[in-house]
């Protein structure tokens, strides 16, 4: 049996999953602060939810800057603000229509 030696192990595979995770955190994390802060500013400020979603976006642009997040972050943002924006118009077509 070989004799142990401290600092002779390869950890690039464990320091790569780790950063993955803390990476992972982070992106769920935001998207769950700018969820919350959608949801209180729509109906406990009483803010329209046109308003709601050009100021989440642009906290969730202002996060991503903060955080130092690269260019997936931002479209993230961008893609689920224009969703929402587009399944609020259809809702509001089809509300509008029955």
């Amino acid at each position: 049996m070989a004799e142990y030696q401290r600092g002779t192990m390869e950890v690039t595979e464990q320091s790569r999953t780790f950063s993955s995770f803390i990476g992972m955190s982070v992106w769920f994390g935001g998207l769950t602060i700018l969820t919350v802060f959608f949801l209180a500013l729509t109906f406990a400020a009483n803010v329209g939810w046109m308003v709601s979603l050009i100021i989440t976006t642009i906290v969730g642009i202002l996060l991503g800057m903060a955080l130092g997040l690269k260019a997936n972050w931002y479209a993230t943002v961008i893609g689920f603000a224009a969703v929402s924006f587009f399944s609020a118009i259809a809702a509001s077509l089809i509300g509008s229509l029955l």
